[in-house]
């Protein structure tokens, strides 16, 4: 106690306590360690849940790279073969300066950012779903309580309020003949 509280006395205060025994304490500060990747054993647990994050980030990498494949798929097969169509439709190639030769291009594009649209939504629902599956999952690894709570410090007079209150409390008894 510094000197302070003990002469004068201190104010009504929140203390955080511990729930957790001991082991609990530890495995609960393995598992934080672990989920930072910090620890040696959580490395990988940290990589997959990084990967996961970054599914919920649609500007990632990660979206990218599951894009080429689809889009070279569209620029390789589906334009050629919608020209090709085109081409034998008319005299010249005149049939591919159509405006149906474009609204036709055009649909194809707007189907294929549809469909990555659709399941770039599913792999970051997926992904979401995951995540809280691990929390749940790890919240419910034997803690089984709240890692901590709050009780009240209730308030002190100290030494010196104490005494004042002792000899005004007998100052008035013998005043008022208490």
């Amino acid at each position: 106690m510094d000197p302070g509280s003990f002469l004068f006395g201190s104010e009504e205060k929140l203390k955080k306590v511990s729930n957790l025994n001991k082991g609990q304490g530890q495995f609960l500060n393995q598992l934080i360690k672990m989920l930072q990747g910090m620890s040696g054993e959580g490395g990988g647990y940290g990589q997959a849940m990084g990967l996961l994050q970054d599914y919920l980030n649609p500007q990632s990498d990660v979206y990218q790279n599951f894009e080429k494949p689809y889009l070279r798929q569209f620029n390789e097969q589906t334009i050629p073969g919608l020209a090709e169509r085109f081409a034998g439709m008319g005299a010249q190639g005149g049939a591919l300066s159509s405006s149906g030769f474009g609204q036709a291009l055009g649909s194809a594009g707007a189907g294929l950012q549809e469909n990555l649209a659709q399941m770039k939504t599913g792999m970051q629902r997926s992904a979401a779903g995951d995540i809280m599956g691990q929390f749940n999952q790890l919240a419910g690894l034997g803690l089984g309580t709240q890692p901590f709570s709050y009780q009240q410090k209730p308030a002190s007079a100290g030494l010196i309020g104490t005494g004042l209150s002792s000899f005004l409390g007998g100052l008035g008894k013998g005043i008022f003949g208490g």
